[in-house]
C-alpha cells in the first residue's frame, strides 16, 4: 500500500499580516487627522482629515520626486468634489462641506481640474513632517515583513536612486484602502476607526512580540479573548481625537451588534467576529493586497533585502493608547 507523505500547511501568515496592515494605516491616518486638526483648527476633524489624505494623492505635484525640491510651483493635479464622493463612498453635500473648510483653512485650493493641496505646503514643517511619517509607515510595514519572514519581493537593480516618493503615494493608497471595508465588515467610517482601534491596541501586546506574533499568525490561530487587553472608550477617544461621548455611542452600537464585548473597563473584538467568514476574507484580502502594494515599489528601487535602509527620520511612532 502506498501512502502519501503527509501535506505541510502553507504558512500565509494572513491573520498576522492583518494586524500588521491595521496597525499601519492606523497611524497614517491618526498622524494625518493630527496635523488637518493643529493647521485647519476646530474640533473632531476625523472626516476632514481623510477628505485631507485623498486630495493628496491626487495632487501630483506636491508628491513627485519628493523629498527633493518641487519639479514646478503650479498647482496641477487634483481631484472633483463628485469623485470624491464616489471614491470614498460619502455623500456630495458631506464631501463638499468638509472640502470647503480645509479650502478657507488654507489647506486646499481650487483649480481647473479640482481640488488639490498647494504645492506651497510642502515647505510647511507639519505638512514636510506628515509625508516623511506616511513614507516611513509603509517602510515599517516592509520592516515587519521582512523581520517575520513573510514574502516580499525580491529587490530589483535599477538605473537610478531610490524613488522614495513612489513609496510614499502607495502609503496614501494602503491608509485610504482602509475604507473599501465598509459596508462589508462596518457600517460606516466612525464604526472603521473605533473597531480598528481595538483591534491594533487589544493585541499590540502579541503583535509586537515575536514568538507571540508567530504564535497567532494564521487564520485559524486567532489570539483568545483572554490573551487580549480590553480598550477602554477613552484611551481610543484620545487616541483618534473623537470626543469621548462619540466613541461611547458607537462602542453601544458595536457591541449591540455582536462585534465587540465588553470586558472590564473596555472592549474586545468579539470571537464571532475574530472567528467568522469575514476574518478570513480580511485575511486574505490583506496578504494579497500587500504584495500588490510591494510590487509597485519595485521599479523605484526599494530595498527590500534591506527595509531599514529607506527609512527617511526612521521608525515611526505607533498610535498611542495609553
Amino acid at each position: 500500500m502506498n501512502l502519501e507523505p503527509p501535506v505541510t500547511p502553507e504558512r500565509t501568515q494572513s491573520r498576522l499580516a492583518s494586524r500588521l496592515l491595521v496597525e499601519t494605516q492606523l497611524t497614517s491616518l491618526v498622524r494625518a487627522i493630527a496635523i488637518v486638526r493643529k493647521l485647519a483648527g476646530g474640533s473632531f476633524v476625523f472626516d476632514r482629515g481623510i477628505f485631507f489624505l485623498a486630495i493628496l494623492r491626487a495632487s501630483g505635484d506636491v508628491l513627485a520626486d519628493w523629498p527633493n525640491a518641487p519639479r514646478s510651483q503650479a498647482d496641477n493635479g487634483g481631484i472633483s468634489i463628485n469623485a470624491l464622493s464616489q471614491s470614498l463612498h460619502r455623500p456630495f453635500e458631506t464631501v463638499r462641506r468638509h472640502v470647503n473648510a480645509l479650502i478657507d483653512a488654507g489647506l486646499c485650493a481650487r483649480t481647473s481640474n479640482g481640488v488639490v493641496i498647494p504645492i506651497a505646503l510642502r515647505d510647511d514643517p507639519d505638512v514636510a513632517a506628515l509625508l516623511v511619517h506616511l513614507h516611513d509607515s509603509l517602510v515599517w510595514l516592509a520592516d515587519e515583513f521582512h523581520a517575520f519572514d513573510m514574502p516580499l519581493p525580491r529587490t530589483a537593480t535599477v538605473d537610478h536612486p531610490y524613488r522614495a516618493d513612489i513609496t510614499l503615494a502607495a502609503s496614501i493608497d494602503l491608509a485610504l484602502g482602509a475604507f473599501d471595508n465598509v459596508g462589508l465588515f462596518v457600517s460606516d467610517w466612525l464604526e472603521l476607526a473605533i473597531v480598528g482601534a481595538v483591534l491594533v491596541a487589544s493585541v499590540r501586546r502579541i503583535t509586537l512580540d515575536s514568538e507571540l506574533a508567530r504564535r497567532y499568525s494564521e487564520t485559524a490561530t486567532f489570539v483568545p479573548i483572554d490573551q487580549r487587553d480590553p480598550v477602554s472608550a477613552a484611551a481610543i477617544a484620545r487616541a483618534l481625537t473623537i470626543p469621548y461621548s462619540t466613541v461611547r455611542r458607537q462602542i453601544l452600537a458595536t457591541v449591540a451588534a455582536g462585534k465587540l464585548v465588553e470586558r472590564g473597563r473596555g472592549v474586545l473584538l468579539s470571537d464571532d467576529l475574530l472567528a467568522g467568514p469575514g476574518a478570513a476574507i480580511m485575511g486574505a484580502t490583506a496578504t494579497m493586497r500587500t504584495a500588490a502594494l510591494f510590487g509597485r515599489l519595485v521599479p523605484g528601487g526599494f530595498p527590500f533585502n534591506d527595509p531599514k535602509s529607506a527609512y527617511v527620520a526612521g521608525r515611526p511612532a505607533l498610535v498611542d493608547f495609553s
